[in-house]
């Protein structure tokens, strides 16, 4: 499998759409989301699309150019990491998105 630039720009552009669209909520409180079922729903729905679209660019890093597939959310980012594709500081930030996702 080859790296394709083209679909990283893609999923990346999509990611800056969905975090654009999420900080409109930003200064929601707790009390306010757990009182409208709707507005929790685009929340979290929002958060769920964010992992998966920077799951998504993971696998196809690790896969197109490492030859690399992850069995966990959680593998991949530590594998970006290890092969020097993402910073420590940028893992230490990332790590647990994986488990986030999943209880979303």
């Amino acid at each position: 499998m080859v790296v394709r630039e083209e679909g990283i720009k893609q999923r990346l552009k999509e990611l800056d759409e969905i975090l654009q669209e999420l900080s409109k909520y930003r200064q929601v409180s707790r009390a306010e989301v757990d009182s409208n079922l709707s507005q929790r729903w685009i929340i979290e729905r929002g958060l769920i699309a964010a992992a998966s679209v920077i799951f998504d660019i993971a696998d196809h890093i690790l896969a197109g150019h490492f030859g690399y597939y992850a069995e966990t959310y959680e593998s991949s980012l530590a594998e970006l990491r290890d092969k020097r594709v993402i910073s420590d500081n940028l893992y230490s930030q990332m790590k647990g998105l994986g488990g986030f996702r999943n209880i979303l």
